[in-house]
């Protein structure tokens, strides 16, 4: 009887010691994947680390300044902390296009034939064709027709902005000075120019001016700032409002607003004055 029961004990024991084990083989198996797992986040953070520390020296804080035109609204982001650096072939582009918007809007009887072979040598059609139609003195709008001849146009080129694809918008002004050197405000005037560089054959002396064959395929102009609005009169309640141009109800005699022209007449062979 004794036999009989010490074989299941035996069982019992076998079987509980091989649960055992495998729970502590599964135990030591977690425990190294959770080793593993803290050993890489602990590499990865020390790695951020190595890359925060040298990457650091290379963060500054640039400072920006902006300018805005008070009477245009247009902003530009100005660089006093660093030096005026310009690419070669920019800076010759850019001086190319002043050159042109110079030549082309300003106005001055000395230079009136220098400024035109420029323009005209400066331009390919369709900018060419309108130029040279728009300085016709036939044409009403020319300056040549509009303007007496002791009057003077200069221009200023504010800045020039690259668009992309052989474009670029021109800012600038122009004032007109009248005999006796009286100034009128400046005009602040925008421009969208695409141009392109020809090895058109041309003749040395011009080559010498335009060695790059520098050519303006098309010219815009528009009026950066728009004209001011009429001011709005606010007009309090119960007040009488007379409409322009309409004779006023109090006794007060109203006038024309232009002043009355001369009727022509005809004398008659008899002496009296007939009014045509």
């Amino acid at each position: 009887m004794n036999k009989t029961t010490k074989i299941p004990r035996e069982g019992y024991y076998q079987a509980a010691e091989t649960w055992a084990n495998d729970q502590q083989e599964a135990l030591r198996a977690s425990r190294k994947v959770a080793w593993i797992v803290a050993t890489a986040a602990v590499v990865i953070a020390l790695f951020e680390a190595i890359a925060l520390i040298i990457l650091m020296p290379l963060k500054t804080v640039v400072p920006y300044t902006l300018l805005v035109d008070r009477n245009t609204g247009f902003v530009e982001t100005l660089k006093p902390l660093d030096a005026a650096t310009i690419a070669p072939d920019k800076a010759l582009t850019q001086s190319f296009l002043v050159q042109y918007v110079i030549a082309r809007e300003s106005f001055d009887s000395d230079a009136l034939q220098s400024n035109y072979r420029k323009t005209s040598l400066w331009s390919a059609d369709p900018a060419r064709s309108e130029y040279v139609s728009s300085v016709q003195y036939s044409n009403p709008d020319s300056p040549l027709a509009r303007l007496p001849k002791s009057t003077v146009i200069s221009t200023r080129v504010k800045s020039i902005s690259p668009l992309g694809g052989n474009a670029a918008l021109v800012r600038f002004e122009t004032q007109r000075r009248d005999a006796g050197g009286q100034a009128k405000p400046p005009q602040a005037w925008v421009s969208i120019i695409r141009y392109r560089f020809s090895g058109e054959p041309m003749q040395r002396e011009d080559r010498f001016v335009n060695p790059l064959g520098f050519q303006v395929l098309r010219y815009r102009r528009d009026a950066e700032a728009l004209a001011p609005a009429d001011p709005v009169v606010v007009v309090p309640p119960g007040a009488v409002v007379i409409p322009q141009g309409s004779a006023p109800t109090s006794g007060i005699r109203s006038y024309p607003d232009t002043v009355p022209q001369r009727q022509p007449t005809r004398r008659r062979s008899d002496g009296i004055e007939v009014t045509l």
